[in-house]
């Protein structure tokens, strides 16, 4: 059966302006083996950490999906600061607050930051000038990441962020998958939809760390044509998993990663994997898979 033919995300919309428009910003570089990607591999990765930049405009709302990495390493905690001697990131000179104007968008109109984890090249503080803005967090993430550094001297987890006495900024954790706003999407068990109209789902994605989120997001490309983007994250760390989901794991140093690879439970993370890969299979190029760290972006041209 062709893909055309067994489609698993909507087709119909109801509402011209039921989308998103999605700008990527690259954050970064680094440098890592390729053998810390897919076991065996030879050679050396330039991964980039991507941030998105995202409009609804049935709602007029900009917010970020991801920030990437800082412009400026030194805001990290100590323990991070050391992960950075094997990682080598590479960071953009640009802000998050430069990304948001370059787009003629005031930093007060950002009403949300999603961050797919908690890892830190996927967060940091928000900046004060995100002034009418929340972050938000997948179910358990606050737990899983609290106490977070000073208060845990060794916490690779940033207080800043996860303790409220130390935070400046609003942050909201999603609801537990129990609840009633989640429900199946193509072959992903759990969705939000974010917007309550089909444009923008929050994906419950486990297995690389708890919390653990993707982001399906209905685009409209260049040509009108209706088509969709997953947002990843850190669901795979290279584009090769979307076509091989079963390409074996990467090996990591235990003393830094306890699980051996870069997912803390690989078992789970490859489920996440294959339903990604299977939803590839199935919409063809009607969806683009983003990775927080793919190398390339695919269709962006079209979009």
């Amino acid at each position: 059966m062709s893909a055309a033919q067994n489609r698993m995300l909507p087709r119909q919309i109801s509402d011209a302006n039921s989308y998103v428009e999605i700008t990527p910003f690259e954050t970064g570089r680094m440098v890592t083996p390729c053998a810390t990607l897919v076991e065996d591999a030879q050679g050396s990765s330039t991964a980039t950490s991507w941030r998105f930049l995202l409009r609804h405009p049935n709602t007029d709302t900009n917010f970020w999906f991801d920030m990437g990495i800082s412009h400026d390493l030194s805001v990290y905690p100590p323990l991070i600061q050391s992960l950075h001697k094997h990682f080598k990131p590479i960071p953009s000179q640009r802000s998050i607050e430069h990304d948001t104007r370059s787009l003629n968008i005031d930093s007060e109109s950002i009403k949300h930051v999603i961050i797919s984890h908690g890892h830190w090249d996927h967060l940091h503080p928000l900046p004060p000038a995100f002034s009418n803005c929340n972050m938000i967090v997948g179910a358990g993430s606050s737990s899983h990441c609290s106490p977070g550094f000073p208060r845990n001297p060794d916490s690779k987890f940033d207080g800043r962020i996860w303790d409220s006495e130390l935070r400046s900024f609003p942050l909201a954790e999603l609801p537990p998958i129990s609840s009633p706003v989640w429900n199946p999407l193509g072959p992903f068990p759990h969705a939000y939809d974010f917007f309550a109209d089909g444009s923008f789902y929050l994906i419950d994605a486990p297995g690389h760390m708890e919390g653990n989120l993707a982001a399906l997001a209905r685009v409209k490309t260049k040509k009108g044509e209706w088509k969709w983007v997953l947002l990843g994250g850190d669901c795979a760390h290279c584009n090769l998993f979307t076509y091989w989901p079963d390409a074996p794991f990467g090996k990591m140093p235990r003393a830094l990663f306890p699980s051996g690879s870069l997912h803390e439970c690989g078992a789970t993370a490859r489920k996440t994997i294959a339903w990604i890969a299977e939803c590839k299979g199935n919409e063809g190029n009607d969806l683009f898979v983003w990775y927080a760290h793919g190398d390339f972006l695919e269709g962006a041209w079209e979009l």
